[in-house]
Order: C-alpha cells, then sequence, then structure tokens
C-alpha cells in the first residue's frame, strides 16, 4: 500500500507545513508590533517597590499620549513625565517649564502650543482655590454660580484662546460678566 518513499513525501509534507505555520506565525507577530506605538522606557518604569513612594501625575496638552501616569520613586522630573507620554509633538511649546522639575504627587502638567502657555500644577492649590486653567468640568462645577453650562464654556474658551492670564480673563467668557465675578473671584486662580 504505503511504500518508504509515500512515507518520506508525507513526512516532508508534514515537516513543510509545520515550518510554515511557525514563520507565518512569527511574521503576524512581527507586524502586529510594528502596529502598536513603542513604550517609553524611563528609569521610573519598575515594579512597585517598598521604599519607593507612589506618584500619580496627569499630563495634557502637546504630547503624544496625554493621560494619567504612575511613577514609583522618590523623585520623578518633568521631563520623565513628557518621555512617558511618548515625548513632545512638533507644536510643543515648553519656554516656561522647566524640565528638570521635581513634580509633585498629583499634579497636572499642560504642555501647551506655541503661542500658548504650559503649565505645572495642581488643580486645586494649598488654600483650595481652582485653577481655571487645569480644572476638568466637576472641578469647575463646583466653584459656586458655576453650573455645566458655564463649565463647558470655561473650558470652551480654553480650547479654542490658550489659557487665561490673569483671573480676570474669565470674564472674556460668554455669560461670565462684572456680576459673576464678583461672586466667584476668591474661588479661583491661574
Amino acid at each position: 500500500m504505503f511504500n518508504k518513499k509515500n512515507y518520506i513525501i508525507i513526512g516532508v509534507i508534514i515537516l513543510m507545513a509545520v515550518l510554515g505555520y511557525f514563520i507565518f506565525d512569527k511574521l503576524l507577530n512581527f507586524e502586529s508590533l510594528k502596529e502598536k506605538p513603542t513604550e517609553v522606557t524611563t528609569r521610573y518604569t519598575e515594579t512597585t517597590s517598598v521604599t519607593k513612594n507612589r506618584i500619580v501625575v496627569e499630563i495634557k496638552g502637546e504630547v503624544y499620549y496625554p493621560g494619567i501616569y504612575e511613577f514609583y520613586s522618590d523623585e520623578v522630573l518633568v521631563i520623565d513625565v513628557i518621555d512617558m507620554a511618548g515625548g513632545l509633538t512638533n507644536r510643543a511649546d515648553t519656554s516656561l517649564i522647566n524640565c528638570a522639575e521635581i513634580v509633585t504627587n498629583h499634579s497636572c502638567i499642560t504642555i501647551g502650543r506655541k503661542g500658548n502657555n504650559s503649565y505645572i500644577s495642581t488643580e486645586t492649590n494649598e488654600i483650595g482655590l481652582i485653577n481655571i486653567n487645569t480644572a476638568g468640568l466637576n472641578l469647575l462645577m463646583s466653584i459656586p454660580y458655576i453650573g455645566e453650562k458655564k463649565a463647558q464654556d470655561i473650558i470652551a474658551y480654553r480650547k479654542a484662546n490658550g489659557f487665561f492670564k490673569k483671573i480676570e480673563d474669565i470674564k472674556l467668557v460668554s455669560g461670565i460678566g462684572d456680576a459673576l465675578f464678583k461672586k466667584i473671584k476668591d474661588y479661583i486662580t491661574v
């Protein structure tokens, strides 16, 4: 029925199928690796250690991967957060940022576009003032007399015009006049 030659042919076919599967599998994995963004490795990507502090930092604006990043270290620099977020875009303005500055826990770094400003801040400062340049919707709504619509208007104004230079600039937002400003000025900062 089967002679030695047929067994050899069947063996070669099976061997070629197995080799083809592994080669094809490697090619597919290689292609999928090329599509993923590369991970940034810094000196802070190590696993949690009992002796290290946990520092959580948000970075926004002109970086490739804005978001919230955790570091397990006693000291994190602004440049480390920028590196973790994939680096700066070509529109980034770092003229007002000290990349060697130590970042504090729960701070927010906003990298502005050229022509706008960049900030490093917490959304509320030590005395509880809300930073109208970095606060999100819910935090803006926590300001007395500011509802969801006004908070959305503040955020839309920031996106269209850049950061406020002084707290009085919030009056440039539609619907916020002198009377409302007098009511909220003691709750806000830039």
